[in-house]
C-alpha cells in the first residue's frame, strides 16, 4: 500500500496538503497516459450529452472566457476530435465531438473512473462511503472559506 512517509509529524493542514500534492501527481501520471489534455476532456464532457453548442454556450457552460474557449476549440478540431456545422439561417458554428473524439473520450474516462471505481473497492463498501461523504464535506466547506477571500 502506497502511503506518504513523515506524514504524522506533519500539523494536520501539512498532511493535507501533502496528500493533495500526491493525489495531483497521481492525476498527472495518468493525464500522461491519456489521449485527450485536460482541456479537450473537458470540452468533450460537456459535449457528450449530444446537444451541440456554439463557443459562447460552452463558454458559459464551462465559466471561461470565450478567447480560451475558441483556442481551445480550433486546437480540438485541428485535434480531429471535434467537428462544426452551422444551422441554417445562423452565423454561429455549433460544435459537437467526432466518432474519434467520442473515443478517445471514453477511453481516457473509463481508464480514470475505473482506477476509482477500483480503489473505492480496495477500500471496503463503509470506507469508500465514509471516505466519499467526508470528501463531499471537505470540499464544500472548502469552497465557502476560499469565498470569503478578498478578491484582487
Amino acid at each position: 500500500m502506497g502511503t506518504t512517509r513523515g506524514r504524522a509529524e506533519l500539523p494536520r493542514e501539512m498532511q493535507l496538503a501533502a496528500l493533495l500534492h500526491h493525489v495531483e501527481r497521481h492525476r498527472r501520471a495518468v493525464e500522461a497516459s491519456a489521449r485527450l489534455g485536460t482541456a479537450e476532456l473537458r470540452l468533450l464532457w460537456l459535449l457528450r450529452d449530444g446537444t451541440p453548442r456554439t463557443l459562447r454556450q460552452v463558454a458559459d457552460e464551462l465559466h471561461l472566457e470565450q478567447s480560451t474557449v475558441n483556442r481551445q476549440v480550433n486546437g480540438a478540431l485541428a485535434a480531429g476530435h471535434l467537428r462544426r456545422s452551422r444551422q441554417p439561417g445562423s452565423s454561429s458554428y455549433l460544435f459537437e465531438p467526432t466518432d474519434e473524439g467520442r473515443a478517445a473520450f471514453e477511453h481516457d474516462t473509463s481508464t480514470a473512473l475505473g482506477l476509482f471505481s477500483d480503489v473505492l473497492d480496495e477500500l471496503g463498501p463503509q470506507d469508500a462511503t465514509r471516505f466519499l461523504e467526508l470528501l463531499d464535506r471537505f470540499v464544500g466547506l472548502y469552497g465557502d472559506a476560499i469565498a470569503t477571500l478578498p478578491r484582487s
